[in-house]
């Protein structure tokens, strides 16, 4: 589901990029290479910095999400998310240096493991 989720935003991404391509393009076509184009490409650096800013967001509303979800008596539980990362294989840094992406449905996985049987009558865990 946030493996999908993901996804679909690195599709658009990508089709944004092709389309600011076509259009630097034609803008080129038009005025010839000026030193002050209207429509700039995404450097390479700005498009990893945006998929960094996205997955980082996405993990933390992940872990809110299941702090939320498997609260009780409305206290939501604590989450280390250092271990909880480990426990996934979830690295940001490591998946953009490889080109990969991470893997969100594996984190909330953990998550529900982890948090899961929190507030479950006794013999339920």
């Amino acid at each position: 589901m946030f493996n999908h989720f993901i996804q679909t935003f690195i599709d658009a991404q990508t089709a944004a990029w092709r389309h600011y391509r076509a259009i630097t393009a034609t803008e080129k076509r038009l005025f010839g290479e000026g030193q002050d184009p209207a429509v700039r490409v995404p450097t390479t650096a700005q498009v990893v910095d945006e998929l960094r800013r996205t997955y980082e967001t996405l993990a933390t509303r992940i872990i809110w999400k299941a702090r939320e979800q498997f609260a009780c008596g409305g206290k939501r539980p604590l989450v280390d998310r250092a271990a909880i990362f480990k426990a996934a294989g979830f690295d940001v840094e490591r998946s953009l240096a490889l080109g990969e992406v991470p893997d969100f449905d594996l984190l909330w996985t953990m998550l529900e493991a982890q948090l899961g049987n929190i507030g479950a009558p006794a013999g339920e865990r």
